[in-house]
């Protein structure tokens, strides 16, 4: 066999490549608790042979083996876990040929044309298959009930096949901004399912998963870094924030990243990849990616950790999806234990909750208790807020409250008088406005001659209440969401505006769906809405008429309050 040569694999291409598999792709089946004897796994990288488990290795590429059959690759490494930085150098994988062999058996045999540092893929011995219903799912309070509002939702789009270190058609660029079919509680893909369709295109997205570079594996241990041994532990952009930190990507020589495939994962658009996936499925593989999940996106930004907890932290829109990667890790973990199939690779439920614990102690604490935050009632932000990143946050609190956290019920209840608010006709906040991009607490400061210094406030003006905030969006915020004088005039001679929203028509389905996802929990008991907002339901006539004014929804915003 050839020595190792690390400026061969440097020197590999880097181009993002894929290659079908799905010949290979199974179903997981039970959980492994040691590793499944008769595996091994050949790679063979510019003309150099390496062995799993047996023979030679190429550094930072470790290849798991597990006992329902799965083989995992992985590229990356963390090291030096008790220093300021890892002194592991980042780099991709080229173009290689992979060999797996069961019992002496080939099992799969194919080049491979590249791999992305932190990221993974996985050979699955059979088919994926189904063993859970929508309904099933829907009956364990693991998702909420989707089905026909009154409004049409699209067909649901053809399947983009998975490929090894490729995205399906997921967003590879999460930082992308606008209106994406992966944005929201779950993905277009998953609801497609919940609402009775094709499972193949969530499958493939759940498979992309494996592609993204957020694996942050403890090569020690084989699984997720532990943030409760490690809560300073981060990957932002640059060192600093905490120790001990992790380089996300290669450099070139000027210092710039090299992504692999394009692929950034980003806490404030991260989407749902496997939940779904995984309920339906059972497969392990999907599990483990949603603990990957819920870590990177504490991992990413480390600001308001301490030696002693770790505390996620970002923009609005990112707390909530943050929250909600907890809240599946933990429900998923859960069930797992409870069918005695939990893999060795995967932290015990007990880590999610003393995350989940540590997170709303702190929220409660900073936000809830905050009594200068009692009129807006924002669980993350300050004094400039989306409405829609707010209606982010509640999908995920009652998500949070359906799968069993009944300890979040609290903090949830608080918050949704900011959805309340907005469409009960009677604060001051017209609902014929829709849902505005951004309002302020306080208007912005001026310059000398008189204009608005927008991301600069005024403390000294009193704080806004919802009718002049709503004002000031709607006719001086130059980053808001400006009407004409007509349209303000009807506006006020018709707050509901006809049941049509003026603006953000996209995001009204969010908050349909918050004010119908309320409905849903107190049918379960799980939370006393209608006692402490006894106008939700004109909450949810309003919201519901404006949404059907669209003339369609989102499959992922199509809630029913009925199982």
């Amino acid at each position: 066999m050839k020595k190792f040569n690390r400026r061969a694999i440097l020197g590999g291409s880097l181009v993002a490549g894929s290659l079908g598999i799905g010949h290979v792709f199974a179903q997981a089946g039970n959980a492994p608790t040691a590793a499944r004897s008769g595996l091994s796994a050949i790679v063979t990288l510019n003309g150099a042979t390496y062995a799993y488990p047996n023979g030679p290795k190429i550094p930072s590429y470790y290849v798991s083996f597990h006992q329902d059959g799965r083989v995992v690759f992985h590229l990356g490494a963390l090291r030096a876990l008790n220093w300021p930085a890892s002194t592991v150098k980042p780099y991709h994988l080229g173009a290689h040929h992979v060999r797996i062999e069961d019992n002496g058996k080939v099992a799969f045999d194919d080049n491979i044309p590249s791999h992305w540092w932190n990221a993974e893929w996985t050979y699955r011995p059979r088919p994926l298959a189904i063993v859970k219903t929508p309904a099933e799912i829907v009956a364990d309070h693991r998702m909420f009930s989707f089905g026909n509002i009154g409004s049409r939702v699209s067909p649901q789009p053809p399947r983009v096949p998975y490929k090894i270190m490729g995205a399906s058609s997921i967003t590879t660029y999460m930082p992308t901004t606008g209106e994406r079919p992966d944005i929201g509680l779950i993905t277009d893909n998953s609801a497609y399912y919940m609402l009775g369709g094709d499972p193949g295109p969530m499958l493939d997205w759940a498979q992309a998963n494996d592609s993204f570079p957020l694996h942050y594996r403890d090569e020690t241990t084989g699984k997720p870094i532990d943030l409760l041994r490690y809560p300073q532990a981060n990957c932002y952009d640059g060192p600093g924030m905490g120790d001990p930190w992790f380089d996300r990507y290669p450099r070139d020589a000027q210092g710039n990243n090299i992504l692999g495939g394009g692929m950034v994962p980003q806490q404030a658009h991260f989407c749902e990849m496997a939940y779904v996936a995984y309920l339906a499925s059972g497969d392990m593989g999907f599990l483990q990616n949603l603990q990957y999940n819920a870590n990177f996106t504490i991992l990413c930004d480390a600001s308001k950790s301490t030696k002693q907890q770790a505390i996620l932290s970002g923009e609005p829109r990112g707390v909530a999806w943050a929250f909600r990667n907890l809240f599946m890790a933990h429900a998923a973990t859960q069930d797992a234990e409870a069918a005695g199939t939990l893999p060795n690779t995967c932290h015990p439920s007990s880590y999610w909750k003393i995350l989940l614990d540590n997170q709303l102690a702190y929220y409660t604490a900073t936000h809830m208790k905050d009594p200068n935050n009692q009129y807006f009632r924002l669980v993350s932000g300050g004094d400039r807020f989306g409405p829609w990143q707010v209606d982010f946050m509640l999908a995920t609190l009652a998500f949070g409250v359906l799968t069993g956290h009944s300890d979040w019920a609290p903090l949830y209840l608080w918050a949704l008088k900011n959805v309340i608010d907005r469409t009960n006709g009677t604060s001051g906040y017209p609902p014929g406005f829709g849902t505005a991009y951004y309002l302020n607490r306080f208007p912005w400061a001026k310059d000398a001659q008189g204009k608005p210094i927008s991301g600069t406030f005024d403390k000294s003006a009193p704080l806004m209440n919802w009718a002049e905030s709503a004002q000031y969006c709607m006719s001086v915020d130059p980053d808001g969401s400006p009407l004409s004088a007509a349209q303000q005039v009807a506006l006020k001679s018709d707050p509901l505006n006809g049941g049509k929203a003026m603006t953000g028509n996209e995001s009204m389905m969010t908050t349909r769906a918050v004010l119908v996802m309320a409905s849903y929990l107190e049918k379960l008991n799980l939370a006393n809405v209608r006692a402490t907002y006894p106008e939700l339901d004109v909450c949810i006539d309003n919201a519901e008429r404006m949404v059907r004014a669209i003339g369609g929804i989102n499959a992922r915003q199509s809630i029913v309050a009925s199982q």
